[in-house]
């Protein structure tokens, strides 16, 4: 067969699986093969059924991504599932792994499907700025409903297929054999004489009307996105399945995925889901050992290490909570308590799940939580001379030099996804799995930084901060600047941000001469931030409020000047951007979309402007660049495109481009 599919005959049943790692996607080839294979199958009088696997770890795991930006070709992942639904011959799906996107979609085509336990099923395409392309949104309420459709085609999540409402999507389930059960159902079904079982001629998920369109009005009752985004389209797409022909339904999916691919925002959501992905692909040498972390040792009381602790736990990680003096422990353990109780409480974990999370965490005094763990997290100061046995791998968490592995976790860190997986001047690339493997079983998005401590986060928010001030120097007002980032759907502007995390530290950065920094102006006069009560605004009950004694201080120290908002924001982004590419060209970091997932996951940088370094490519290289050079300002080391910037201008390139 062709390459990446592999066909074989065992009475009567035709298997054709899927060989495309790392996720067996379904590129042109696989398209190609498995449609060659299904007109063999159909062609031979001794097949009597047909089975669709995916070796390795899973079943074919969508589509390939790369097709989005070079362009698709045919057979097109809808020709294939069609093909695969109009079969004379019994298909089974046989269902193992993750079964994203397109996928999932072929699955639907098949006649039947049977899942191994564990399996989760995924229609991610919303997250991309796209509808499903191969009549996901059509099968998937005639089979199921509207309501379950909904939410896997909006949340693009994971629904497992084992319990749940997802147990309705698959006919058997199996903890092993799962290839000769499903031959075993293509078999049966064959001796019965028993005709496909078509999804597009299914109705049962509408056989309850109220129901069903009670479901699509609450969606669109709550939706706040734009009427031409893509959740706003599956939201169409799935009312159009109860009220139009299959095939018209399709035919409106195929135009509603076309106009989707078609918009920057898709482009930019694209790139934001494929540099998460991208970002745990580490590139470390060859023969480097797989880590393996079950339980780890997270050192020093305080916040940080009482996050880090909830963290882990919630990912089934055993954890040695330790202190030079434990006493000092006894309110962190309390806080940590409570969160599994709030847990309870709020119905998202059980009382069962809750005490198995708690059976998990030791604590006492550092040096005796250490032995029996599998990497050591310095989490506070004072506890790097810990006694541990030898070989054993440390991390520092906290802020700080790194000399050989750091792990910086952006906060809360029960609530984000990201961590940067520092490796210091002394770092070994098996000190660096260690801690790719714990972000990974941390459920985290691991990024791979050369440092000494330096954070990619900490350096893009410090130039967004340095190119806010230097706005402000040149007249601008900074509560403008701050509506301008919030109306480009930026919900985290520089200054009210600075001000809930207060002033302090931002007041002691550097400045170049002639350069103002403004939050050292806002200390100077009693202006701390939130936590004063008062800072570049006024906070009360109702939140923050524009001061005008501030305004009117700011005003009486530099020249003011009106900004349009598109200048100010291509500005902003700019100079975060232009540190992006300086931390590139140090070798801080390997790949542009490691910086855009930075800013997306760590600064709430907005998800449909991709990042950084996305969105002054969609902008324009030149302009942005031109931009740069042209502002006068003292700061001119800071604003001065590195020279990278020249290069890729002078080839018609971005960032991004490969």
């Amino acid at each position: 067969m062709a390459d990446g599919i592999h066909y074989s005959v065992e009475d009567g049943i035709a298997l054709l699986s899927v060989d495309n790692p790392p996720v067996n996607a379904l590129s042109r080839a696989a398209r190609v093969g498995l449609a060659a294979g299904l007109d063999r199958a159909e062609a031979d009088p001794a097949i009597r059924g047909i089975v669709l696997a995916g070796t390795g770890n899973t079943f074919p795991a969508g589509a390939d991504l790369a097709e989005y930006e070079t362009g698709m070709a045919k057979p097109f992942l809808r020709d294939l599932c069609n093909r695969v639904e109009a079969c004379s011959k019994p298909v089974v799906a046989a269902l193992h792994g993750t079964v994203y996107g397109g996928g999932f979609e072929l699955a639907l085509a098949a006649h039947y499907r049977v899942a191994r336990a564990g399996t989760r099923v995924s229609l991610p395409e919303v997250r991309m700025g796209l509808t499903p392309s191969a009549g996901a949104t059509q099968r998937l309420p005639r089979l199921a409903g509207a309501e379950l459709a909904l939410e896997l085609a909006l949340a693009g999540g994971t629904m497992p297929l084992d319990r749940g409402p997802g147990r309705q999507l698959v006919d058997d389930l199996v903890d092993d054999n799962l290839l000769g059960t499903a031959a075993n159902l293509a078999r049966a079904l064959a001796d019965d004489g028993t005709p496909p079982r078509r999804t597009r001629d299914l109705r049962d998920g509408m056989a309850d009307h109220a129901a069903f369109t009670t479901a699509i009005r609450a969606r669109r009752d709550t939706l706040s996105a734009a009427p031409d985004s893509a959740a706003a389209r599956v939201i169409d797409l799935i009312e159009a399945s109860a009220l139009l022909p299959f095939d018209a339904g399709v035919a409106m999916e195929e135009d509603a995925f076309a106009a989707c691919l078609a918009s920057d925002a898709a482009r930019a959501l694209r790139h934001a889901f494929t540099a998460e992905h991208l970002a745990r692909r580490f590139n470390l040498p060859k023969g480097t050992p797989a880590g393996e972390v079950n339980r780890i040792a997270v050192l020093g009381p305080g916040p940080l290490a009482m996050q880090i602790a909830v963290s882990a736990l919630n990912a089934g990680i055993g954890v040695n909570w330790g202190a030079r003096e434990p006493e000092k422990l006894t309110e962190g353990v309390a806080q940590l308590r409570d969160v599994f109780s709030a847990g309870v409480k709020g119905g998202g974990l059980s009382p069962s799940q809750s005490a198995a999370r708690l059976d998990l965490l030791h604590w006492g005094e550092s040096a005796e939580m250490i032995p029996g763990t599998d990497i050591v997290l310095h989490a506070a100061r004072g506890q790097g001379d810990v006694a541990a046995p030898e070989g054993t791998v440390r991390a520092v968490a906290m802020s700080g030099r790194v000399d050989r592995l750091g792990l910086r976790f952006a906060p809360p860190v029960f609530a984000t996804r990201l961590v940067e997986v520092v490796q210091g001047p002394e770092g070994t690339p098996a000190e660096v799995a260690l801690g790719l493997a714990l972000a990974e079983r941390m459920n985290k998005v691991a990024v791979h930084v050369r440092s000494q401590g330096a954070s990619i986060a900490g350096r893009l928010a410090a130039a967004m901060h340095r190119a806010a001030d230097a706005l402000v120097d040149l007249g601008a007002d900074p509560y403008d600047l701050d509506a301008a980032v919030e109306a480009w759907g930026w919900a985290r502007p520089p200054f009210r941000t600075r001000d809930m995390s207060g002033l302090e530290d931002l007041a002691r950065a550097p400045r170049a001469e002639g350069a103002e920094n403004w939050s050292a102006l806002m200390i100077e006069v009693g202006r701390r931030g939130w936590i004063s009560g008062n800072g570049f605004y006024d906070w009360a009950d109702g939140g923050a409020e524009r001061a005008a004694s501030v305004r009117r201080l700011l005003n009486g120290q530099r020249t003011v000047r009106d900004w349009a908002a598109d200048d100010m924001v291509e500005l902003l982004v700019g100079a975060m951007a232009n540190e992006g590419a300086r931390m590139l060209a140090e070798g801080m970091v390997r790949r542009p979309s490691d910086i855009d997932a930075v800013a997306i996951l760590a600064l709430d940088f907005p998800r449909l402007r991709g990042g950084p370094m996305m969105a002054v490519g969609l902008w324009g290289m030149l302009r942005i660049m031109k931009r740069l050079e042209r502002l006068d300002h003292p700061d001119r080391d800071f604003w001065t495109p590195v020279p990278a910037w020249g290069e890729h201008v002078k080839y018609g390139r971005t960032f991004l481009s490969r």
